[in-house]
């Protein structure tokens, strides 16, 4: 399992990966022109700095958040996969575990690096609640966006087991095009609805297939 996921899925994510970061490059027009609709997330991204600036002063951290996160990760994509889960412990000094049963697979341990959890939930509510509620929900977006990309650049360091499990060639290339994907589909999702959601995701996609494709002439 861990040779193909060397050899053939880090490959493909890192294309993956390419693709939709050329599609979030050549699209940084079309987010000029409807910046206005990001604005509430952009002021969750400012609350979610500026609580931690407020808890730096009082020498207090995020350390637990991020850790009962990462398991929490864990935990919800265990049981979508149908494991029973075990136990689950959360430690902001002494760190955190899941446990269940069965084996893990490449969705369950790299969970906590690829999904912004709290930010795609936040999404989707968001476009069920009225509008004064709606830009509330927006703010969170980008709180929990912002949350997830910095829990990631703590976490995804070499000496986490999670890494380990499938490689560390198949571990980053995975975490590099599941944030260029999710981030960017919450962001809209949240923003714009279904509809811009969906034609970011499909832009990426088919930069992707047209690049595989010219590649596939090679061979």
């Amino acid at each position: 399992m861990k040779v193909l996921c060397t050899f053939v899925g880090a490959p493909l994510l890192l294309l993956l990966a390419f693709a939709f970061g050329d599609s979030l490059w050549q699209g940084y027009g079309a987010f000029v022109e409807n910046w206005k609709i990001f604005q509430f997330e952009f002021y969750g991204v400012v609350a979610y700095f500026a609580l931690r600036v407020v808890l730096f002063a009082f020498r207090r951290n995020l350390e637990f958040a991020e850790t009962f996160c990462h398991e929490l990760n864990h935990t919800v994509f265990a049981v979508l996969s149908f494991h029973k889960v075990e136990s689950f412990f959360a430690h902001a000094d002494e760190g955190g575990q899941v446990t269940f049963y069965g084996n893990t697979n490449p969705v369950i341990s790299l969970a906590p690096y690829t999904f912004p959890l709290f930010a795609f939930v936040m999404a989707w509510i968001s476009l069920i609640l009225i509008p004064e509620a709606r830009i509330v929900a927006q703010g969170l977006v980008g709180f929990f966006l912002m949350f997830h990309l910095v829990s990631v650049f703590h976490e995804a360091r070499p000496r986490q087991t999670d890494l380990k499990e499938f490689g560390y060639a198949f571990s980053y290339a995975a975490i590099l095009f599941a944030n260029l994907f999710w981030v960017p589909v919450v962001a809209w999702l949240s923003a714009g609805g279904v509809s811009l959601a969906w034609a970011w995701a499909k832009s990426g996609f088919e930069v992707a297939w047209n690049w595989g494709t010219y590649l596939w002439s090679f061979v």
